[in-house]
Order: structure tokens, then C-alpha cells, then sequence
């Protein structure tokens, strides 16, 4: 009975996760779970849940979450070593060998894993809209074109992410580099989803996302100083030559460097300058270790003076599940153009700040404290298995059965 224990256990924490079923999605704003979006997951990624569960976690993680992964792996791991049976002393150098053997496999295994989760295409969750006037949409993606893109993601790579993704639309917003959506745009003959002009300024201690420019704009001199990156801002926000239909640029302040390195009265500036929108969860690691009652500060502030609040995948072409979309109701968005749906997404960002946007997002623990910050992995784990479908779930016990049941087969002595 002893060998069973471990499935057992395991098996009574699914169920007590499912008998605490919570929605996977949650409205980062007010916390409560969408109505008119859900998630879609290929038949793949339920089978094989106990990987991709967990690779989407990890993809959405900020860098204590991926320290924490690390820390909790080796700790299960060595616990799980030492529950093994004793040896006699005799054989100590045999053991030792063998349990540098199973070290180095935990390394490959761990790492394989990591790369299987943040480079391979793998199949990951979609989300869906109830209504077709809704528009799931990101601000704020990359190609190869930005230094720090991935080699070979370019146009038709990020059009073909944010598609599996559930995307309809992208603004494509390398680091001070313009054109990736237009080359989209000339080639996909008619194919979604659409890529749309932006552009990401690198300026004084912050990323300026530029929605609907028409052309490119250039960051220096104005990342020289903080009062130089204001006056820039203050020229693009009446700029109407480059933005969209006679509009100028929409201009939202990017995670994590408003935070870091103009939190406090520079808030206030930017916006004085012009800045009309904020991201307030963007899924790349440094970002996402945004405390979330700094979060909470920001979403109060956009109530307070009117300012657009946003999610962003920041994709690179790297961590391959999307974690966070944005959803706004435009009618007949379908028919216009893609200069006219820039146009009408950005007049709808300006008429109801605060109030267009959705922003959903696949629901996570984010514990205060160190002795939080501590365990936020396992809690991560169990808000995800909460999360989970129950097919999910299935599929999870499943494969913890599976590995229990071929543990005994190897441990059970042939018969005499």
C-alpha cells in the first residue's frame, strides 16, 4: 500500500481542485471571470496537460516564478530522492553514481522542457469570442526586425502566432524599426489575422508603444533626457500628419520601465505630456513582476484621469502561449480596411478610456511577502490546477497513474 501513496495524494489534490473549479480566465481589472470570451485548446494540449499546463504557466511567469520553478524542482526532487530505499554501506559507491546519473537527467529533462515550452510551436489555448463584434486584439509585438527579436519571426511568424492565439488583430511594434505590418498587409492576400502600424520608441528610462503611426519615427535625441522624452511625447500627441486617418498616434507607456524608472510624479507627467494609455500586465518576466498592488494604483489612476488600460503578449517570438488579450466591441470591424480599423481602434481607445477595453488574462496566483513570494510556485501550480478543465484534469491524473503503475511493474520481483 505504501507505493500507492504518492498517486493517491495526488489524485486527492486533483479532485479537491476540481471540486474548487474556478474560471482559467479573469479580468485583470476587476478580478472577475469574462462572459463573452473563453478558451479553446487543441486536442494535444489536454492530453499531454501536465507539460502544457505547466509551459503555459511558465510562459506568463514573471522571474521569480522561474527562479521559483528551479528552486521547487531540485527541492521535490531531492525529497523525492531520499524517500527511495536504503542502501547497505557497502554499495555507497554504486548509489553515489547512480544518483549522479539521475542528476543529470532531472538537468536534461528540465532543460529540454524549457525549450519544448518557450521555442518549439506547440499547441496552446485560443481565445474564442461569443460575438463577432468583438475584436481580440495585442498592442504590443515584435518581429526579427527588433534587436532583440527572434531570427526567422518575422511577419508571417507573428501573424501565425497571434492567429493560433485567438488574436484577430496585432499591432506590430519593433524596438525604433517600421514596416513589418506593411510587408503583412502586401502579402497575405486577404488572410487574418491583420497586423497593424505601431512602433516601440526607446527613450529616457522608458518604452513608448506608438499605435497607428504611418511612418517611421525616430527616438533619438529625444532619449537623451526625461524632459526631452516628454517633449517628444508632446509632439506626437498632436502629431496628426503620422498617425492614423488624420488622427495622431495613440501612445502607451510599456512594462516594466515606467515602473521601474518613472514611477511616482513621472506618472503624472506622462500623462501631462500626452501619454494616453498604460500597460498594466505584460507577459514577459521582468514585467510580470509588477507588484500587483502597484497594479492596482495604476488601474485607479486610469479611472481618475481617463487613461487607456492595456495588456501586452510583448512577443519576441519566444515563450510560444499567450497569457493576456485584449477584447473591445466594434461593429463591422470586419469590412473596413486596415487603415480604417487602425483608425476606428484608436478613436474607440480616445472615446471611452477606461471603459473600451477588457483586458482577460489566464488567471494566477501573485502573493505578497517574501514568505508569498516563497511558495508562489506551488500556489501558482494549485490556481492552475483549479483552472483546469476537467478533461484537463483527467488527463493529468491519467499520467500520474501511469507513471505509478510502471514504477511497480519495474519494482515487483518476477515470480520464483
Amino acid at each position: 500500500m505504501r507505493r500507492w501513496r504518492l498517486p493517491l495524494a495526488l489524485s486527492a489534490i486533483l479532485v479537491l481542485a476540481q471540486l474548487l473549479h474556478t474560471a482559467p480566465l479573469a479580468d485583470v481589472v476587476s478580478g472577475s471571470a469574462p462572459s463573452q470570451v473563453r478558451l479553446s485548446y487543441p486536442a494535444f494540449h489536454v492530453v499531454f496537460a501536465p507539460l502544457t499546463l505547466l509551459a503555459d504557466y511558465l510562459n506568463g511567469g514573471s522571474v521569480a516564478d522561474l527562479k521559483g520553478f528551479g528552486v521547487w524542482t531540485l527541492l521535490v526532487y531531492l525529497l523525492l530522492r531520499l524517500a527511495l530505499p536504503g542502501r547497505p554501506l557497502a554499495r555507497l559507491p554504486s548509489r553515489a553514481a547512480r544518483e549522479a546519473g539521475a542528476g543529470l537527467w532531472l538537468l536534461v529533462a528540465a532543460g529540454l522542457f524549457l525549450w519544448w515550452g518557450a521555442r518549439w510551436s506547440r499547441p496552446i489555448p485560443r481565445l474564442v469570442a461569443s460575438d463577432s463584434a468583438l475584436v481580440i486584439f495585442d498592442i504590443h509585438s515584435h518581429t526579427s526586425a527588433s534587436h532583440d527579436g527572434r531570427s526567422r519571426f518575422g511577419a508571417a511568424a507573428n501573424a501565425s502566432w497571434h492567429l493560433r492565439a485567438g488574436f484577430d488583430v496585432a499591432f506590430v511594434t519593433d524596438h525604433n524599426v517600421f514596416g513589418a505590418a506593411r510587408q503583412w498587409q502586401r502579402d497575405r492576400a486577404g488572410r487574418p489575422p491583420r497586423l497593424l502600424d505601431g512602433e516601440e520608441l526607446s527613450l529616457a528610462g522608458l518604452h513608448l508603444v506608438v499605435l497607428g503611426n504611418s511612418a517611421p519615427l525616430d527616438n533619438m535625441p529625444w532619449n537623451a533626457t526625461f524632459d526631452s522624452t516628454l517633449a517628444l511625447i508632446a509632439q506626437l500627441a498632436r502629431d496628426t500628419l503620422h498617425g492614423a486617418r488624420g488622427q495622431p498616434p495613440y501612445l502607451v507607456a510599456s512594462l516594466p520601465e515606467y515602473w521601474r524608472n518613472h514611477w511616482g510624479a513621472d506618472l503624472g507627467r506622462l500623462v501631462s505630456a500626452g501619454v494616453q494609455g498604460m500597460e498594466i500586465w505584460t507577459t514577459s518576466p521582468r514585467a510580470m513582476s509588477f507588484p500587483s498592488a502597484l497594479r492596482s494604483q495604476v488601474i485607479a489612476r486610469g479611472r481618475v484621469d481617463a487613461i487607456g488600460l492595456f495588456g501586452a503578449t510583448d512577443m519576441h517570438g519566444l515563450g510560444y502561449a499567450a497569457t493576456v488579450w485584449n477584447v473591445t466591441r466594434l461593429e463591422g470591424w470586419r469590412a473596413l480596411t486596415d487603415s480604417a480599423l487602425t483608425g476606428a481602434l484608436l478613436a474607440r481607445f480616445r472615446e471611452r478610456p477606461g471603459n473600451a477595453v477588457q483586458v482577460v488574462a489566464l488567471r494566477r496566483a501573485q502573493p505578497e511577502g517574501a514568505a508569498g513570494r516563497a511558495f508562489a510556485f506551488p500556489l501558482g501550480l494549485w490556481t492552475v490546477l483549479r483552472g483546469a478543465s476537467p478533461a484537463h484534469a483527467l488527463a493529468v491524473g491519467g499520467w500520474v497513474w501511469v507513471v505509478a503503475l510502471l514504477r511497480s511493474r519495474r519494482r515487483t520481483p518476477p515470480a520464483p
